[in-house]
């Protein structure tokens, strides 16, 4: 690795981790991630990291912090998070057409790929192939289906080590994540999507390569 290459500070790598838990689903707005003093305990790291950590979702609108008795770090709502990001690109997200939102995460997509492929560990790899399986066992169910599609990529996004690329890879996902409220996709469409993103991930686990940019060249196709 070059030395020039940035890396993801402690507290940003500890931001992700509860970002990732917020956005899968699996907790809700206004629920409880702990004290800052718990949260210290499950990361192992000082509490300063923590102070940085949870500054970090705050300007993210993913949680908030509130001192005194029954206080502890929250989860915002996830709207929030789209109305706070509005200043990130410089223009109001609702001028923009559902196709704009697509057109950039397809632009962005290749490159969060790539980076994660350079930088995966070998946990992340059995956390990616883990949520390939979910999305297959909701092959049926299309709004669940492509809810777990999104949280596989936000997963790849999470190891990206470039922070401008995965903020704006996010927030692009958000704004089409919240405006969908249903989707028509067939078991045989959603099995052949399926098979593009099990060899993407499997790709990915080869790193940077030829089989990388033809999975990037497949995923593009089925998903553009």
């Amino acid at each position: 690795m070059s030395p020039l290459t940035p890396r993801v500070s402690l507290a940003e790598s500890v931001a992700r981790e509860l970002e990732s838990e917020i956005t899968s689903g699996v907790l809700e707005p206004g629920q409880r991630l702990g004290t800052k003093e718990e949260l210290r305990d499950r990361f192992g790291v000082s509490l300063a990291t923590i102070n940085e950590a949870v500054k970090l979702l705050e300007m993210r609108a993913m949680a908030s912090a509130r001192p005194g008795p029954g206080g502890g770090v929250f989860v915002t709502n996830a709207h929030a998070r789209v109305r706070m990001n509005h200043f990130v690109m410089g223009y109001r997200w609702n001028e923009a057409t559902v196709a704009d939102h697509h057109a950039v995460r397809n632009a962005l997509e290749p490159l969060v790929c790539r980076e994660a492929a350079q930088y995966h560990s070998e946990r992340d790899m059995r956390v990616l192939r883990t949520m390939v399986d979910t999305m297959e066992r909701h092959i049926g169910e299309p709004l669940e289906y492509l809810r777990s599609t999104w949280a596989l990529h936000r997963r790849m996004a999470k190891i990206c080590r470039n922070f401008a690329l995965h903020s704006m890879y996010l927030t692009v996902l958000d704004w089409l994540e919240d405006g969908t409220e249903d989707v028509e996709i067939s078991v045989d469409a959603a099995t052949q999507h399926l098979r593009v993103h099990r060899e993407l991930v499997e790709a990915i686990g080869d790193g940077p390569g030829a089989r990388l940019e033809a999975a990037i060249e497949a995923h593009e196709l089925h998903t553009g």
